[in-house]
């Protein structure tokens, strides 16, 4: 039925029909596929935004914020699309940053993800953006060589991935980023030679290859960058001459080429350079003389060519260097007298001109520079006496004379320094009697006519006798001396079981005499011989319930004796204080706490031997308005870093952990570098490993707090540094909404200048943040001493804001 029925012959206009009829039904069902599946196909918006959400970047914000627009640091276009990504300065990505899938954003122009802790190495999809202007991944911990699709973003303007471990080397290809003005990729491993493709780079501003292993010569191609301003090379392996083109660079500011192998003479190619602030050849194998077309720079505020091979006399025309800060031709082959015309250089901070050969006298007329912070003329061939005019300088807090041919009377004027070394010259007579007291009699060894307070002064040893010391030295049998070290090994390993049983005794009964061992001695009646018999005159503070001595020793070493009072050596409450101490200090090992040496804890006689600490307590500096502007915003961070790794070693390294519960600036000891250590341990606590730091109230008025009182305190001292001046004032409004218009620049130490410095201006913002964080109402809030240096630990997050804009209370809200 079915072949009868296909074997019947079909009319066409039935064929025609049927045909129609098929291809209508085909089109309509491809069409309505074609509808299907693009109602289900995601748009490029969305897939942007599933792109966020898979990140887990922004998790906090998925469920409440609806437009990822409106996502923190995320900017869109009109039509919604994602162009700019720049994180919050807390946000921590760590490997999350591999999770970002880049090629979901065609539109991006901005990527900056500086200082949030990512690690791994960067994704080949970052090279698919080909719109992007500005990346920035500098401060990380990102590893691997940087990919080279990269070298492939033609519209790039901005590139700063400083500060993290790359390596590999730089390709030819970067000559074709020919839109960039900033390329920064200093602080890293990158190794091989410097592209010359670099001179490609036109529109170059600031080019930052310093502190990498970079070998071979500089190119001169670098000469081809006409806008250039900044060009740093310095902490590499470069070697070879300085290429003369580099003189082309009419627009730079800022030239820095220290630490490398580069060799050849100063030419005459930096007197085109008539913008150029900064220059710092230092550390090289440069030779020459100093050419007098440096006179021509008189924008310079900063020149170090220390450590090279510079001879000849410097040019008298250096005086034409009117806007000079820091002059450094330090550790060369200079001959000549000092130019006289330095005095013009008005605004001079640091003059260091030391291990040179330079002769002739010190000119007077450098006492006239005001300004003038530090003064280092050591180890030259100077001659004639000292001017009285250096003790009159305003600011001068250092200088130092020593080994050279010096000779007549010490001034008395130099009384109103800070530091001063007249050691290994020729000075003769009485030293003043101002002059003696304020230094170490080490500022003065050497001068062979010199007496103290009509007693002659001691001098060092002739050059004979320590020829004689050191043949001893060398033809000194090996086997005697194998035999001699084993001997001291015994002694200290007996001497220290025996200290230790003594300590021991000493702590139970509290009325035995206890020595104390340094240098393998016994050094209790050189304590006694040092101070004579603790006079007055050793005396250099007065503490709540002891005395604080200078003594040295007479092995050289200068050390603080801190000493409990005669009367109040009775009190029980007193003694016990004084011994908590020394079992405080005996538990700690820490750069930044006060090292104890020794102690005697006899009923007639407690002291403890500690380090001396030269510049005294940070209260003391601080309000000491000549100390206070030396003391300037670098040296105040490190001091706040310096406490706050203090405490959290006590707190978290100790076992069990150790609480201050008096810290003050008053407790905060400097060295000669400024360095701070943490001191005065009397009313320590330990604290048992299940408890929490809650101690019993104790400390002093203003840094206290009844819970987590030394984190308290740190934020106290943290504000009182950067300030100034106690913060009392600040915490005390920070329950009003007052703080809302109290700027942050507004309450830093006006006696410093202003900064603006990026560098400082992030440190000083997290310093407050974490103050802030510190002295929190709620103790629970405020963040461990561990968290605050793992804080400083992480780099410096780039600010949100400009600086001048950061107000207290926006710093009070921030989450750590």
């Amino acid at each position: 039925m079915i072949l009868f029925v296909m074997a019947m012959p079909i009319p066409k206009n039935m064929v025609v029909g049927a045909l129609c009829s098929m291809l209508v039904i085909s089109w309509t069902s491809f069409c309505i596929a074609i509808v299907f599946d693009a109602a289900f196909e995601l748009s490029p918006l969305d897939l942007e935004a599933q792109a966020l959400i898979e990140s887990g970047w922004w998790s906090d914000f998925t469920n409440y914020v609806p437009s990822h627009c409106q996502w923190p640091g995320i900017a869109c276009n009109s039509a919604g699309s994602i162009t700019n990504i720049s994180l919050p300065a807390e946000t921590q990505l760590g490997d999350k940053f591999r999770r970002f899938n880049f090629s979901s954003f065609p539109n991006l122009v901005h990527l900056n993800l500086a200082a949030h802790g990512i690690t791994g190495s960067i994704p080949n999809e970052l090279g698919t953006l080909s719109k992007l202007a500005h990346l920035d991944l500098s401060s990380n911990d990102i590893q691997g060589h940087i990919p080279s699709n990269i070298w492939n973003l033609r519209n790039l303007v901005i590139l700063n991935l400083a500060s993290n471990r790359l390596s590999g080397s730089i390709p030819p290809s970067v000559g074709q980023l020919t839109k960039l003005t900033y390329l920064f990729l200093d602080t890293n491993l990158i190794s091989g030679p410097i592209p010359p493709e670099l001179g490609k780079l036109k529109n170059l501003i600031q080019l930052g290859l310093n502190n990498n292993g970079f070998v071979g010569p500089i190119p001169a191609e670098i000469g081809l960058l006409n806008n250039l301003k900044y060009l740093s090379l310095s902490v590499n392996n470069l070697n070879g001459t300085i290429p003369l083109e580099i003189g082309n660079l009419n627009n730079l500011a800022y030239l820095d080429l220290n630490t490398n192998n580069l060799t050849g003479e100063i030419l005459s190619v930096l007197h085109n350079l008539t913008n150029l602030t900064e220059l710092n050849l230092s550390n090289n194998e440069i030779s020459g003389l100093v050419p007098r077309e440096f006179t021509q720079l008189t924008q310079l505020e900063y020149l170090k060519i220390s450590e090279n091979k510079i001879f000849g006399a410097l040019p008298p025309e250096i005086g034409k260097l009117s806007k000079l800060l820091v002059l450094d031709l330090s550790r060369n082959m200079l001959t000549g007298e000092i130019p006289v015309s330095l005095s013009t250089c008005t605004k001079l901070q640091v003059l260091t001109l030391s291990h040179n050969k330079l002769t002739g006298s010190i000119p007077s007329q450098i006492g006239d520079i005001v300004t003038l912070a530090s003064i280092d003329l050591s180890h030259n061939l100077i001659k004639g006496e000292i001017p009285y005019q250096l003790g009159n300088v305003k600011y001068i807090r250092v200088l130092d004379l020593s080994c050279n041919e010096l000779t007549g009377k010490i001034p008395s004027s130099l009384v109103l320094l800070r530091s001063v070394n007249l050691s290994y010259n020729s000075l003769e007579g009485e030293i003043p009697f101002g002059v003696q007291d304020s230094y170490a009699p080490d500022a003065f060894i050497c001068n062979e006519c010199l007496s103290s307070r009509s007693t002659p002064f001691p001098t060092c040893d002739s050059s004979s006798s320590n020829r004689v010391k050191t043949l001893m030295k060398i033809f000194l049998p090996l086997t005697a001396f194998l035999a001699l070290l084993c001997i001291m090994y015994v002694f200290f390993r007996w001497c220290k079981a025996k200290s230790s049983k003594s300590v021991a005794k000493a702590m139970k009964n509290g009325d035995l005499f206890s020595v104390w061992n340094y240098d393998g001695k016994i050094a209790y009646n050189d304590i006694i011989e040092a101070t004579e018999g603790f006079d007055i005159k050793y005396c250099i503070g007065t503490g709540g319930y002891g005395d604080v001595y200078r003594a040295q020793l007479p092995s050289g070493r200068v050390v603080a004796l801190k000493k409990l009072h005669n009367l109040e050596a009775n009190e029980p409450e007193l003694r016990r204080i004084f011994k908590n101490e020394v079992r405080m200090l005996t538990k700690v090992r820490h750069r930044n706490i006060v090292k104890l040496y020794g102690f005697c804890l006899h009923n007639r006689c407690m002291f403890l031997v500690l380090e001396y600490m030269e510049r005294g307590s940070l209260y003391y500096v601080l309000h000491n308005h000549i100390e206070a502007v030396d003391l300037d915003w670098n040296k105040r961070i490190n001091i706040v870093k310096g406490i706050a790794y203090s405490l959290s070693y006590l707190h978290h390294d100790c076992k069990p952990a150790i609480i201050h519960r008096d810290v003050t600036t008053k407790n905060v000891l400097l060295n000669l570098e400024m360095e701070a250590c943490l001191s005065d341990f009397g009313i320590a606590r330990l604290r048992n490993s299940s408890s929490s730091n809650r101690t019993v109230l104790a400390g002093t008025y203003g840094y206290l707090a009844p819970e987590k009182c030394d984190v308290y305190s740190f934020g106290v001292v943290a504000l009182e540094i950067i300030m100034g001046r106690h913060p009392e004032e600040i915490i005390s409004s920070l329950r009003f909404a007052s703080t809302r218009s109290i700027l942050l620049k507004d309450i830093l130490d006006p006696r410093l200048l202003s900064t603006n410095n990026q560098q400082y201006a992030q440190s000083l913002d997290r310093i407050a943040t974490l103050a802030f964080a510190c002295l929190h109402s709620q103790p629970r809030s405020r963040p461990t001493m561990q968290t605050v240096c793992d804080k400083f630990l992480t780099g410096k997050p780039r600010l949100t804001k400009p600086f001048e804009e950061i107000s207290i209370r926006q710093m009070v809200n921030q989450e750590l």
